[in-house]
């Protein structure tokens, strides 16, 4: 499995029915933010369909869906076959972890997943280890108490 098997025009098609998600999201309207959200839910299944549960793909719905529940069990789907298929798991942590902090109270598990990725912080960006850095920090503080 490729870590990014997607063309140009396929993700870019992609993005154009997550845009108008986005832009519902932030005008606060929940009818229209639901549309655009089948809609998004429709590209990705078209996707699937082509690439079986890349984690890609669904990290990308987790990213944009408002059920939590559901949002952890892609993540760690992702995550899964991330790991089957030796690819790399640090955004679907980071993204676990934000969930699981945010919307579920459970630094323990946030922090596992933290850990989890720790090793793919070497390769990452600025952002993205200050990410790591502040989600840990985070967690540890909830845990201190």
């Amino acid at each position: 499995m490729e870590a990014f098997p997607f063309t140009d025009a396929e993700w870019g098609a992609l993005k154009e029915v997550i845009l108008p998600h986005v832009n519902a999201a932030l005008a606060d309207d929940d009818v229209l933010r639901a549309s655009h959200f089948i809609q998004m839910q429709a590209a990705l299944a078209e996707l699937r369909g082509r690439y079986g549960d890349h984690p890609v793909l669904l990290e990308t719905e987790a990213d944009f869906t408002d059920d939590k529940d559901r949002a952890v069990a892609l993540y760690r789907q992702a995550k899964e076959t991330s790991i089957a298929n030796g690819l790399p798991i640090l955004s679907i942590c980071l993204s676990l972890a934000d969930t699981l902090l945010t919307w579920q109270n459970q630094p323990t598990e946030a922090r596992e997943e933290l850990l989890a990725c720790r090793g793919e912080l070497d390769d990452a960006d600025e952002y993205t280890r200050k990410q790591w850095t502040e989600l840990m920090a985070k967690c540890d503080r909830l845990l201190s108490g």
